[in-house]
């Protein structure tokens, strides 16, 4: 959403969790126990009388006319949220929802909630595969958007910053893989490998969250990026057959680290990662992994190319800002001026950067930088 605000004359609701969520933390105190218990309870029996359930937010007051409003959630559940949110239909034009996660197999159970999507102009999901079972339950147009980062942010041009990190894992991650990460680590104390080392720690300020992890992979020779159908027993797509494009692919190509891994099983990558080596594949069990590492070191030119064009292409093609342009077209909306001059620069930086390697594959106007 900073994308969008950086580009649009907007606010951002984000309200906060309701009093009794103060209490969560490490050892839940009774008022967080008692008021969740409350909450859910009081949800459950909201949808045996065919409601949606009741959110755990503060109410907002929507106190001024908009031409757009932007619902985005991760979860169909997430949606009972829009009851917190006071006249944000009556104050607004045309409204559009996101939603990062629905599957096919949870919408009859969420099935009151899918219902609130009916007040939206159209809805946007992350997930294709699970538009035409999700039509059964939303009566408004449905489109596929897939997720995309902060390029601006992420980028390592024109500065390009020396990369000292050998290889940076964040978040669901590939168990063998990893062991035989942290073995090297501990084997050479020239091998850098920057991971998680907490597990569901809340996240206290999301801007410097995110300025940490985009400056990590921007120093990160490789990435890790694996097809969570294959690491993650307990996904969503190996259980139920769908798969989505992950957020972390668009993050570590961003960062033009050389990404290793599997490519998710979904049609969408093939065209929004359609690149040689925008993925390089690192199986599970390679036997030397140190060696399979020197073997692309060696290959200067190859990985040179490779980190240049991951950059470039998420520049021209897979910022947040080319999403919200893909929404307002959808709508029928003009573009900002401002969203203009952020999609013109980052083609301009994406040029500059294939310029040097002697690779221009340009797909906006080519314009001079400065």
């Amino acid at each position: 959403m900073n994308v969008v605000a950086g580009v649009e004359n907007a606010d951002v609701l984000a309200p906060p969790g309701a009093k009794y969520t103060a209490g969560r933390a490490i050892r839940p105190s009774f008022s967080y126990l008692f008021g969740e218990l409350f909450c859910r309870s009081q949800s459950q029996l909201l949808r045996k009388f065919g409601k949606a359930g009741q959110s755990n937010m503060q109410p907002v007051h929507v106190d001024r006319d908009y031409d757009l409003f932007m619902f985005m959630c991760q979860f169909p559940v997430e949606l009972t949220a829009l009851g917190q949110i006071e006249n944000w239909r009556k104050r607004c034009g045309k409204a559009v929802a996101f939603i990062l996660e629905t599957w096919s197999h949870v919408h009859e159970s969420t099935k009151t909630e899918l219902a609130l999507l009916n007040q939206f102009d159209h809805v946007f999901v992350l997930n294709r595969e699970c538009i035409p079972n999700l039509r059964k339950y939303v009566t408004v147009p449905i489109s596929f958007l897939s997720t995309a980062t902060d390029c601006l942010l992420s980028t390592p041009f024109p500065e390009n910053p020396e990369r000292f990190v050998d290889v940076f894992s964040m978040g669901r991650r590939s168990v063998p893989i990893h062991e035989k990460l942290v073995a090297l680590a501990g084997a050479d104390n020239s091998f850098m490998y920057s991971h998680d080392t907490s597990k569901q720690g809340a996240i206290t300020n999301w801007h410097e969250h995110r300025l940490m992890t985009a400056n990590t992979i921007k120093r990160s020779k490789y990435f890790i990026a694996y097809n969570h159908a294959v690491v993650d027993p307990s996904s969503e797509s190996k259980n139920f057959k769908e798969q989505a494009l992950s957020t972390r692919y668009f993050e570590g190509a961003a960062g033009g680290s050389v990404v290793l891994g599997s490519a998710p099983g979904c049609q969408e990558f093939g065209e929004y990662f359609d690149w040689e080596d925008a993925v390089i594949d690192l199986p599970e069990d390679v036997a030397d992994l140190r060696g399979f590492l020197s073997d692309l070191d060696a290959q200067t030119e190859r990985m040179a190319l490779a980190r240049v064009t991951n950059a470039a292409q998420c520049l021209k093609r897979h910022d947040w800002a080319h999403r919200w342009a893909q929404i307002l077209d959808t709508l029928g909306l003009e573009h900002t001026a401002e969203l203009e001059s952020r999609l013109d620069k980052m083609a301009s930086i994406a040029l500059a950067a294939e310029k040097s390697i002697g690779n221009p594959t340009t797909q906006r106007s080519q314009m001079a930088l400065g």
